[in-house]
């Protein structure tokens, strides 16, 4: 419910604070006194769009808050909050709203800075306004299907076949993404065989690559690698001056040193060591000189040459690397496995459709036979309501008309049909009720749906627009009834709704020095009388005691 409502330099509202009650709250007053800037300043809070023209004259800024207690809270309130991530402070949500003459405008809910589409979507889950120009959502047949959706024994079937029609969209989606890849790769599969011949034949390797190379390298240098081998064996040649025997030589004197100075034994070992690391290194060497004399092999050469131009080739045609290619080919097989798999897949594929199309089907026709028996219900119950409201002779009707194939709603398209005088066809709300109708038509549709509605608060500008007499008493008695199971705020002209209201407020304009402010006054008794009085023409002793009659009314409804 909405708790309190502050306004500051909006219009006319110079500051104005007031608190509300659950039950029924009415606003009357004089024409032109601003009730609108109130309608106004609670649509802000709703997200209506604002301007400057709002701010009142000779003030750079207006202000508009709000305070909503959250008794309950409804699934998708919880969600948006939980997107929005706001966190409810005691259960309540603070909304305010700044509009600035040159700065920007700013919105925040309970300190978290919004846009303006996110309030919009929070202020439909909070208060569901009904104004003169807000009562088109019921002229809009796409939200036809939601109200009959939200009759009792609706939603529980509504959901099964929500999650079956999931099942059948997914197969359905799997189904048309396998045949636009069929096609393509049909399309692609003489460019897909040509390409795994091309791979396959290669017959590539990782590493491969560096492995040609490494061996190419060897392959182009045996020459050098003979020089190099050959000179090394010169060196190491124990026959001639060789470094061998002037190391023995260096030994042999390290030996006769020794004698005279023991320390010098440790050096023996290492020449020693040393000798024998050239005796190895001879060894190899001679052994290595053998394999690189005649080693160049021109016919390997020009293969291996040959192999990493190929490469090379394929690399810079598919503009990848080696591991890369070979990913491709398989890849590549792949696809053409798929190919050859594709008939198999796509009859499998369409047996899952058929399957939960079936099951789909099944469930479409419940939730349409849980439809019409709801609707029918619901038919007669605001057919009842209208001769209540005015609509003498008038009939509700909920027109169903059957899909060729289930969709998100199931195999039904539905819209409201209404007659509003005895006699007449039925025909779309649009094209049949005006303003004032539609405002009572949405009256019956939320007194009939008040159990099942999720939104607590309900305002009413002016829907008593063109009505007096006994219509008016029935127009109040539905709003007092409907303010048992929720908040109800009403704007009206007539006593007759004014007078059943749990709370009146008055709205009314006085001079302030040189300008002109619009006040509301929380009414007490005597004061209520007074108004009821005013609203009925007159201030004289007969109208106060009629007055003072209908609030008494109020306490036998």
């Amino acid at each position: 419910m909405i708790r309190e409502l502050h306004i500051k330099n909006l219009a006319l509202i110079e500051e104005l604070s007031l608190e509300f009650e659950k039950g029924f709250s009415v606003f009357t007053g004089e024409t032109g006194a601003g009730k609108s800037i109130l309608v106004g300043a609670i649509g802000l809070l709703l997200g209506e769009r604002a301007s400057a023209e709002m701010i009142r004259s000779g003030f750079p800024e207006a202000e508009v808050s709000g305070i909503f207690e959250l008794n309950e809270i409804s699934k998708p309130l919880s969600m948006l909050l939980e997107e929005l991530t706001i966190e409810p402070e005691d259960n309540q949500l603070v909304v305010r709203r700044k509009i600035s003459r040159n700065g920007p405008n700013r919105i925040f809910v309970n300190q978290t800075l919004l846009p303006l589409s996110s309030l919009k979507k929070l202020g439909e889950l909070i208060i569901d306004f009904h104004g003169q120009h807000e009562h088109q959502s019921l002229l809009n047949e796409s939200n036809h299907m939601f109200i009959v959706d939200n009759l009792p024994g609706v939603p529980g079937t509504l959901s099964k076949y929500t999650e079956l029609y999931r099942t059948y969209s997914e197969a359905l989606s799997a189904l048309q993404e396998h045949s636009k890849k069929a096609e393509t790769l049909a399309e692609k599969k003489e460019m897909l065989e040509f390409q795994n011949n091309e791979l396959k034949n290669l017959d590539l390797r990782s590493g491969e690559e560096n492995e040609l190379e490494a061996e190419l390298s060897l392959l182009s240098s045996s020459t050098q690698r003979s020089s190099c081998a050959s000179d090394i064996l010169a060196l190491l040649d124990s026959s001639g001056e060789s470094i061998q025997k002037k190391v023995l030589t260096v030994k042999k004197k390290l030996e006769t040193l020794s004698k005279y100075d023991p320390s010098i034994v440790q050096w023996i070992s290492d020449i020693e060591n040393t000798l024998t690391t050239f005796t190895e290194l001879e060894t190899f060497c001679s052994s290595y000189l053998q394999q690189t004399e005649g080693a160049a092999d021109p016919a390997r050469i020009d293969q291996i040459n040959s192999r990493l131009a190929k490469i090379q080739r394929l690399k810079k045609k598919y503009s990848c690397s080696l591991d890369d290619l070979i990913k491709r080919q398989k890849s590549i097989e792949q696809d053409l496995l798929s190919l050859e798999n594709i008939d198999s897949d796509r009859i499998e594929l369409e047996k899952k459709v058929s399957e939960t199309l079936r099951k789909c089907t099944l469930s479409a026709e419940k939730l349409s036979s849980s439809r019409k028996i709801a609707a029918a219900e619901f038919d007669k119950k605001i057919t009842s309501l209208m001769e209540k409201l005015g609509f003498k002779g008038g009939l509700w009707k909920t027109s169903f008309e059957r899909l060729g194939t289930p969709s998100l709603q199931g195999l039904d398209s539905v819209r409201f049909l209404v007659r509003t005088n005895p006699g007449e066809t039925m025909l779309p709300l649009s094209q049949t009720a005006s303003g004032g109708e539609i405002s009572r038509l949405m009256l019956a549709i939320k007194t009939v749906l008040a159990e099942q509605d999720h939104i607590p608060v309900l305002i009413f500008d002016e829907i008593d627009t063109g009505i007096g007499g006994v219509l008016a008493g029935e127009v109040g008695t539905t709003l007092f009834s409907l303010s048992k199971s929720h908040q109800v705020l009403c704007i009206s002209h007539l006593h007759q709704i004014a007078s059943l209201a749990d709370y009146h407020f008055m709205v009314h304009k006085e001079a302030a020095g040189e300008r002109t402010v619009t006040r509301v006054t929380k009414l007490d008794q005597s004061e209520k009388v007074k108004e009821i009085a005013r609203m009925l023409g007159s201030s004289t002793g007969i109208s106060l005691r009629h007055a003072a009659e209908l609030l008494e009314r109020k306490d036998r409804v």
